[in-house]
Parts: structure tokens; C-alpha cells; sequence
């Protein structure tokens, strides 16, 4: 039951840590997420980032 397609097992997932602190804001009914380093200074916080609106995200498993 470990096993998976892709290679990964939830004990491999699990053990892993994101690098990416996020903040989403919410307009007009329109959620925006913004991902950036989470070590990142207030320099390198303002040109190293993502942006992504409600249209830009997609079901993991809808992608498997």
C-alpha cells in the first residue's frame, strides 16, 4: 500500500518541509496567493515570488 505510481509513499511526503511561506488575500471575491522563500529578507521577499489567483490551482488528484 506504500507504493505509488509516482514513487512517492505518505512516509516520504510527510518527512519533507516546505521552503515557501505564503500570504492570500482575498478581493472581490477573488482569492491571490503569493508564495516566496521562507528565509527571505524583505530584499529578496520582493523579487523573488509567485503569484496565483483561484484559476491558477488544480485538484492533485485531478492531475494524477
Amino acid at each position: 500500500m506504500n507504493d505509488s505510481s509516482m514513487g512517492i509513499t505518505p512516509e516520504t511526503t510527510t518527512k519533507h518541509t516546505s521552503q515557501l511561506q505564503h500570504i492570500t488575500v482575498e478581493q472581490d471575491d477573488v482569492a491571490v496567493c503569493t508564495m516566496f522563500p521562507q528565509s527571505a529578507d524583505e530584499k529578496t521577499a520582493a523579487t523573488q515570488w509567485i503569484t496565483a489567483t483561484a484559476d491558477s490551482f488544480v485538484s492533485l488528484g485531478e492531475r494524477r
